[in-house]
C-alpha cells in the first residue's frame, strides 16, 4: 500500500520556555559528552513542531543514544524517542547533506550519493557506500517519500528511481532527513504509523543577485572587482629532461588566487546558513540535456551576513573559451535540494610569474624581487642531490643570503615567500592561498681545502619546532656534536627551500625550489633595525649662476666656487669611515656586498615639483667612476688600501639645464640633488648616504636697446624702436640695420656681444609676421630691416622676435616693437571757389593748393608760382635725395554722397570733373541755377615711389 506522509509548515505561535540543566567532570574529555547528554531534552512531535512555530530553526540532526537528536537556533538539543517497537538509537538513521561537498552523509559518514546538482567546496572523505549511479554531470539523489527510495534527478527533473533505500530497513526504526530548512521524520514516536511529517523551519531564500562594481568592457555583464590572476606551471621531481635533468614545465592543474564575490539574498532574513551549498554554474555552449556546465568558477569560501554572500571564488583558466561571450557564471545556491541561480558574471584571468623570493630583502612595489639561488634540475636526476650539483647552483664563492650567530637558531620561515615580478607584489597579497614551504637540509656541500669539509655538518633543525610535517619547520641551528659551537663559524651551509601551492581542487604541488645560503657568525648579525645615519653633506648648498659656469672639466680646475666640491680624503675619514666608525681597510667588509658596489643617484626638481631622476649608475669601489652627463660632473676614487689616496670631486658645467627648464626652488633656480649610496651589508651599519645640492639659475634679461630709438611707448605702443627711414642705395627709404636698435657695450654691437658672453652660443631674429618687410626669415646677421612697399599709413607697427640660445640648448625668447614711420604729411591746404550759377564752363585750379611737409613741418613738395607747378624743396632733394622722378600726382573728387547726391539732380547737358593730371576742377552749367552752395573735396595722390604715399584734401566750393 502507499505510505501516507503529512507536510507541515509553521509560521507564528507562542514561544515556549526550555530549562537546561548542566553538570561537570573533573576530566575536559568528557565534558562535551556529558553536556550534550544533559541538553538533549526529550520532546514529543508535538513540543518539537511548537519550538519550530515559535520561530525556532532546525540547524542540525543527529542520531542519538534514545532517538534522534534535533538542534535548534536558540542552541539547545531536543531529542525525539523511537517509535513503539525500536530498539534504542540503533533503529535511527539520520540523513544530512554535506555543507562543503553537498553529498548525502549517512549518520555523519559521507555516501557516494550527490545531493545537490553543482559541486560545492571539498568535503571530507567519507566511507564507501553501496553502488550507485555517480552524481557527474549535475545527477543528484532526491528520497521519495511515496517508495522510501532515492530517485535520481539531473538540472530539476526526474531521470530514474533506484533500489537505494533512505528509510531504515528496521521495523519499526526511525528516520530523518535535513533537507534545507525542512525535516523529514518518519517512525518518529507521535507521528501516525507508517506516515511521514515535514517540519519547515526559517524563511526560504527566494532569490540571489550579483552586486556589481565593475562592468566588462569585453561583453556586456558586470564583472569581478578585483582580478583573477592564475599560475601556468608547476614541477614534479620525477619529470624531467632525461638528458639535462632539467624540470618540465607541467600544466595539467588548475591554480589561481581567490576573488572575493558579492550577492545580495532576499530576502535578507532568509535562512542560508552553513548547510547551503553555493557553487557555479556556466555558460552553456554547447546543446547538452545535462544542463550548463560547473567548471569555470569554483567556490573556495563563503561568509553570509546582514543578507549578503560573500562567495571567495576560484577560476579554472583551462575552462576559459576563447570566446568572451561564453566566460560568463552564475551563481547557484541549494539549501538541501532546492537550487537558486543569480544573474551571470563575466570572469576572466591573467597568467602571471612566481618566484622563490628573499622575504627580508623584497618588498611590495619592487620590479624584482631578491632571490635565492633557484634550482633548475631535478634531485631525481644522476646521482642525485650531491656537492657537485649543489655547486651548479650555489658556487662556494657566492654571498650568503642570511647568517645567524653560532649560539642562536634562524627561522627560515620568515625569509621566503612567493612574488610575482609582473605585479610587483606577493601572492598572498594578490589572495593566493595554499603556500607552504619544506625545508631540506643536503647531506654535503664540500669546500675546496683539503679536507673536503662538509659545510652540512655543521647544521641541524631545531627539532623541538618540529610540527605536523617536520618538513616544514624551517629552524636552524649549529649541530650540538660541534663541541662549543665556535668551530661552526665562518662556515656556510645549504639548505633546500621547496615551495609549494595547494591547486584550485586541493593537490599539493611543487611551484619552485631554491637554495639558501647561510653563513654561522660570532656576532649577531642582524642586531635589531640597521642604524639610520642620515644624509650627510659633502658641503652646504651651493647656488651657480649658470653665466658662470665653464666648460667639460674646468669645474675642478678654475676659482669659482659654486660650481664643484671637493671631497679630499680628510673629508672622506671623517664623513665615510668616521660615520661607520671603521677604518678605509675595514669599510669595504660591512658595505657594498660581494663586490663592494655602490650607487651614483642625480635628481632634479621637475616643473611639477616632483623629482626626476636623471643619473642612476652601480659602480665598484675598484674601479674609478668618471662621470659626465647633462652637465654633472664626478670623479669618485674609493680606495680600500690605506696607501693609496681616496677622494670625491663633484661639480657642473655649462650643459646643465637651469630653472628654465625645471622648477625654480625658493627663487635660487633648478635643484638639483647628486647621491652617493654605500648600501650596508647587514644591520650591524646603517648605509652611507652624501649628498650634494646645487642650484643654477639663469635670469634671461634683454639686450640693452639703442636709446637714440627706443621709446617704452610710442603712440599706444610699448618698447618701441622708431623707424623714420635712412639714406641708402642714393635715396631715402624706410629701412633700419638691426644692430642698430641696441645699444653698443664697450664697442660691440648685439652680434659681436653674443659671440664672447659666457655660454651663448647662438642668437637669431625673426618678424612675428613677415608680410609687407623684409628679411621673411630668420636671421643671424646685422641684416637690413625694410618695408616692401610705400608707406600709406602714417606708421606701420611690426613685432620683433629674437632667441638666444645657450650652450645648454635653452633659449631665451624676446620681443620687441619696430614702428615705422611715413617720413612725409599732408599740408593745411586751402579752399577754392568757382561761380555756380555762371552759364558755360567754369574751372578752378587745385595744384596750387597741394602741400607736402616732412614730419617737422618742412616743405617737400608744394607748386611754385614762378613754374606754375609742383616742385620739390631744397629739403627734398639735399636731405631725402628725391628726385622728380619718383613724384607722381593723381586728382580725383571724393564722390561721397554729397558728390553724388549732387551730380545725379544735374540738368541734361551739366557736369562737374576734375582733371586727373592737372587738378582743374571744370563745372559746365547748362541752366542750372544753384539754390545754395555746393561743397567737395578734391583728393591728391602724392607718390614717392618706394617710400611714401600722401594724400592732400583740397576743398571745391560752388557758390550760388
Amino acid at each position: 500500500m502507499k505510505r501516507k506522509f503529512v507536510k507541515v509548515m509553521f509560521f507564528g505561535a507562542l514561544a515556549l520556555s526550555t530549562v537546561t540543566y548542566v553538570g561537570c567532570k573533573d576530566y575536559d574529555d568528557d565534558i562535551d559528552n556529558l553536556q550534550t547528554q544533559i541538553d538533549a531534552v526529550k520532546v514529543s512531535l508535538e513540543e518539537l513542531q511548537a519550538k519550530v512555530n515559535s520561530g525556532s530553526v532546525i540547524t542540525n540532526v543527529a542520531k542519538g543514544e534514545n532517538g534522534i537528536t534535533v538542534t535548534l537556533s536558540d542552541g539547545k538539543s531536543y531529542e525525539l524517542k523511537n517509535g513503539t517497537n525500536g530498539k534504542n538509537g540503533t533503529d535511527a538513521d539520520v540523513w544530512t547533506i554535506g555543507e562543503k561537498d553537498g553529498y548525502w552523509y549517512k549518520n555523519g559518514t559521507k555516501t557516494q550519493y550527490k545531493a545537490v546538482g553543482v559541486d560545492g567546496g571539498t568535503g571530507a572523505t567519507g566511507a564507501t557506500g553501496p553502488s550507485g549511479a555517480p552524481g557527474a554531470n549535475g545527477k543528484y539523489y532526491v528520497p521519495n517519500k511515496e517508495t522510501g527510495k532515492f530517485d535520481i534527478y539531473q538540472d530539476g527533473k526526474f531521470v530514474e528511481t533506484t533500489d537505494i533505500s533512505w528509510k531504515t530497513t528496521s521495523e519499526g526504526g526511525m528516520t530523518a532527513i535535513l533537507n534545507g530548512n525542512v525535516l523529514t521524520l518518519q517512525g518518529v514516536e507521535g507521528a501516525p504509523d507508517g506516515v511521514t511529517i515535514d517540519l519547515t523551519s526559517g524563511i526560504s531564500l527566494s532569490s540571489i543577485a550579483f552586486m556589481p562594481d565593475v562592468v566588462s568592457k569585453d561583453v556586456p555583464y558586470a564583472t569581478t572587482s578585483a582580478p583573477f590572476y592564475h599560475i601556468k606551471n608547476y614541477l614534479d621531481e620525477t619529470k624531467y629532461n632525461t638528458a639535462t635533468g632539467e624540470f618540465t614545465n607541467l600544466s595539467d592543474w588548475g591554480k589561481s588566487n581567490v576573488v572575493a564575490m558579492n550577492y545580495r539574498l532576499n530576502p535578507e532574513d532568509a535562512n542560508v546558513d552553513g548547510k547551503t551549498v553555493f557553487g557555479f554554474i556556466d555558460r552553456k555552449v554547447t546543446t547538452r540535456a545535462t544542463g550548463d556546465r560547473t567548471v569555470l568558477l569554483n567556490v573556495d569560501e563563503k561568509k553570509v551576513a546582514d543578507g549578503v554572500v560573500v562567495i571567495g571564488a576560484t577560476i579554472n583558466p583551462a575552462a576559459l573559451a576563447q570566446n568572451a561571450e561564453y566566460n560568463i557564471a552564475a551563481l547557484q545556491a541549494w539549501y538541501g535540494q532546492v537550487p537558486l541561480a543569480s544573474d551571470y558574471v563575466y570572469a576572466t584571468s591573467t597568467e602571471i610569474d612566481l618566484v622563490l623570493a628573499d622575504s627580508v630583502k623584497t618588498k611590495a612595489g619592487d620590479d624584482e624581487a631578491k632571490t635565492f639561488y633557484k634550482r633548475s634540475i631535478s634531485t631525481s636526476f644522476k646521482d642525485g642531490e650531491t656537492s657537485a650539483f649543489i655547486q651548479k647552483f650555489v658556487k662556494l664563492t657566492a654571498d650568503a643570503n642570511a647568517a645567524f650567530k653560532y649560539t642562536s637558531t634562524i627561522n627560515l620561515k620568515d625569509y621566503v615567500g612567493l612574488y610575482s615580478n609582473q605585479k610587483d607584489n606577493w601572492l598572498a597579497a594578490l589572495d593566493f592561498k595554499g603556500m607552504s614551504y619544506e625545508f631540506t637540509i643536503p647531506k654535503e656541500y664540500l669546500a675546496n681545502d683539503d679536507e673536503k669539509t662538509n659545510q652540512q655538518w655543521f647544521i641541524v633543525k631545531d627539532k623541538s619546532k618540529d610540527g605536523e610535517n617536520p618538513l616544514e619547520n624551517g629552524t636552524i641551528m649549529v649541530n650540538p656534536e660541534v663541541v662549543n659551537g665556535t668551530p661552526a663559524i665562518g662556515r656556510t651551509p645549504v639548505v633546500r627551500v621547496d615551495a609549494f601551492l595547494t591547486s584550485n581542487s586541493g593537490q599539493k604541488k611543487l611551484v619552485a625550489s631554491s637554495y639558501i645560503k647561510l653563513e654561522i657568525t660570532a656576532e649577531d648579525p642582524n642586531p635589531g633595525e640597521k642604524p639610520d645615519y642620515g644624509t650627510i653633506k659633502m658641503s652646504e648648498p651651493k647656488a651657480a649662476d649658470y653665466h658662470k659656469l665653464e666648460a667639460d672639466q674646468n669645474a675642478f680646475t678654475n676659482k669659482y666656487d659654486l660650481d664643484n666640491v671637493n671631497m679630499d680624503y680628510q673629508a672622506i675619514n671623517n664623513k665615510i669611515y668616521g660615520t661607520a666608525k671603521l677604518t678605509s681597510t675595514t669599510f669595504w667588509n660591512y658595505y657594498g656586498g660581494q663586490e663592494h658596489k655602490y650607487n651614483v643617484l642625480v635628481t632634479v626638481v621637475n616643473k611639477s615639483g616632483q623629482e626626476v631622476t636623471l643619473i642612476s649608475e652601480e659602480a665598484k669601489q675598484e674601479t674609478d667612476k668618471v662621470i659626465n652627463t647633462d652637465g654633472i660632473l664626478l670623479n669618485i676614487k674609493l680606495n680600500s688600501d690605506a696607501t693609496k689616496t681616496s677622494a670625491i670631486k663633484v661639480g657642473i658645467n655649462d650643459v646643465i639645464k637651469t630653472q628654465n627648464t625645471y622648477k625654480d626652488v625658493d627663487g635660487k633656480g633648478a635643484k638639483y640633488s647628486v647621491k652617493i649610496i654605500i648600501p650596508s651589508n647587514d644591520n650591524s651599519h646603517g648605509d652611507i648616504v652624501l649628498e650634494q645640492i646645487f642650484y643654477v639659475k639663469e635670469t634671461c634679461v634683454a639686450y640693452e636697446y639703442n636709446p637714440n630709438y627706443h621709446f617704452d611707448n610710442y603712440n599706444g605702443h610699448a618698447n618701441c624702436i622708431v623707424v623714420k627711414g635712412q639714406m641708402a642705395n642714393g635715396h631715402w627709404e624706410m629701412s633700419s640695420r638691426i644692430a642698430e636698435h641696441f645699444k653698443l657695450i664697450d664697442g660691440k654691437d648685439i652680434f659681436s656681444y653674443y659671440k664672447d658672453v659666457n655660454n651663448t652660443k647662438a642668437i637669431s631674429f625673426k618678424w612675428a609676421d613677415p608680410s609687407g618687410v623684409t628679411p621673411s626669415g630668420a636671421f643671424n646677421t646685422n641684416e637690413e630691416l625694410k618695408l616692401s612697399a610705400a608707406m600709406t599709413e602714417p606708421e606701420i607697427v611690426k613685432q620683433m622676435n629674437y632667441e638666444v640660445t645657450l650652450n645648454n640648448d635653452e633659449p631665451c625668447n624676446f620681443s620687441y616693437n619696430v614702428v615705422f614711420v611715413n617720413p612725409f604729411v599732408a599740408g593745411d591746404a586751402k579752399s577754392i571757389s568757382i561761380n555756380g550759377n555762371a552759364i558755360g564752363k567754369n574751372t578752378g585750379e587745385t595744384m596750387p593748393q597741394v602741400l607736402v611737409t616732412d614730419n617737422s613741418k618742412q616743405n617737400i613738395y608744394s607748386y611754385s608760382t614762378t613754374t606754375k607747378k609742383l616742385e620739390l624743396s631744397k629739403v627734398a632733394t639735399d636731405t631725402y635725395k628725391l628726385t622728380t622722378s619718383i613724384v607722381s600726382v593723381k586728382y580725383e573728387p571724393v564722390k561721397d554722397q554729397t558728390w553724388t547726391d549732387f551730380t545725379s539732380q544735374l540738368t541734361s547737358g551739366s557736369t562737374l570733373s576734375v582733371d586727373q593730371s592737372t587738378g582743374t576742377v571744370t563745372w559746365q552749367n547748362e541752366g542750372t541755377t544753384l539754390s545754395k552752395n555746393f561743397s567737395f573735396k578734391v583728393k591728391a595722390t602724392v607718390t614717392f615711389t618706394d617710400l611714401s604715399v600722401v594724400e592732400c584734401y583740397i576743398p571745391v566750393n560752388l557758390t550760388k
